[in-house]
């Protein structure tokens, strides 16, 4: 899943509350501030908004190009 996914799951979650993040962040037991700031991308969704979206965050990595060339 991209990095933005979780921010259209968080619109289409609010769409489905009838178009209010208020209604939508009362009914998750969010502060409506916290739910704005992350739909307009001053801070990323943290645990509680994942949970409450049923996300969970996943990191991963992966051996860049460089590490591949110098391990041949």
């Amino acid at each position: 899943m991209a990095a933005a996914e979780p921010l259209r799951v968080l619109e289409r979650a609010i769409e489905r509350e009838g178009g209010s993040a208020k209604a939508w962040a009362k009914r998750a037991g969010l502060s409506w501030q916290y739910v704005y700031d992350v739909r307009n991308g001053r801070r990323d969704p943290g645990p509680a908004i994942l949970l409450a979206l049923g996300l969970v965050r996943v990191v991963s990595y992966e051996p860049s190009a460089s590490s591949q060339r110098e391990a041949r």
